[in-house]
């Protein structure tokens, strides 16, 4: 009787607590998503999924349908990093569903940019281009922005893809006159690493190499580590391509030290074979 007296006592005091008192899921959920994201850019896929996860738990508990949707994009990027394409589809396509009921142009381009890049992933360039065009008409609703050169940028990564260099850097170019105009470094190191790209595919080394290392100064001020890796290893291929074995060491070497920081040894093994490759090819 005392135990039930006592059950009953807390059970009205928790529900006449006040507001203050009671657990903020709300609140919870955005710091869950901080510390995942965290864990996502140090590229620790458990632990920044475990944060996402329980952060999207939190906001389906309050049905806060925007966090859902952004906990899934996130979720999808986590399993597309880890090269599970279709349970990265899947996440994407329920954020995608939940966007179109909230009609939000901003989380529609998103949420489209997303699933077009598992469909890039998977070598369906034409299906890609379905969902970036797409994602282009729900851009352009907006004002001039990251969304819009983002869709730009895939749409321009298509074309490079499919070898149509001339389309590919109009898009790019058009991407860069955004971020120009918003003075965003973060976005123009994006857009010159996409140009050095392109030019290495053209055969351009002495144009790659200089947007490629326009790139790596803007996103070392940034302190953008992903950045930093994609710059470095479109460097070393610049290097390989130009026969300077010694430029393509320096620039390997120290994307092998960011690698290894980071855990990233499939990515270690893929240029270790890559620079091997090109010292025997040296050697013949």
């Amino acid at each position: 009787m005392g135990l039930w007296l006592v059950l009953s006592v807390l059970l009205l005091w928790g529900c006449a607590a006040p507001v203050q008192m009671r657990p903020d899921l709300r609140r919870e959920a955005v710091e869950l998503n901080a510390a995942g994201y965290r864990y996502y850019r140090q590229s620790r896929w458990r632990l920044a999924e475990e944060k996402f996860t329980q952060a999207l738990k939190y906001n389906r508990l309050i049905d806060h349908r925007p966090g859902i949707a952004a906990n899934l994009n996130k979720l999808g990027a986590v399993a597309q990093e880890r090269g599970d394409l279709e349970q990265a589809e899947q996440y994407y396509l329920e954020a995608l569903h939940i966007q179109e009921d909230l009609a939000d142009p901003a989380g529609l381009c998103e949420a489209l940019n997303n699933v077009g890049t598992v469909y890039q992933a998977k070598g369906n360039l034409g299906r890609a281009q379905e969902f970036y065009q797409k994602a282009r008409g729900w851009a352009e609703r907006l004002p001039p922005g990251p969304l819009l050169a983002l869709t730009l940028t895939h749409l321009g990564d298509i074309r490079r893809l499919q070898q149509d260099f001339a389309a590919a850097l109009g898009f790019y170019h058009q991407a860069l006159a955004i971020d120009e105009a918003r003075k965003d470094s973060l976005g123009r190191a994006r857009r010159f690493e996409r140009l050095g790209r392109t030019y290495l595919a053209m055969g351009d080394h002495g144009r790659a190499a200089g947007y490629l290392q326009q790139a790596l100064q803007e996103f070392r001020q940034d302190q953008s580590t992903t950045g930093i890796i994609d710059a470095l290893d479109g460097l070393t291929r610049v290097a390989l391509a130009q026969g300077d074995r010694a430029g393509a060491l320096d620039y390997g070497q120290r994307l092998l030290k960011i690698y290894q920081a980071r855990g990233q040894t499939r990515e270690m093994e893929n240029l270790k074979k890559m620079l091997k490759a090109a010292e025997e090819q040296d050697g013949q």
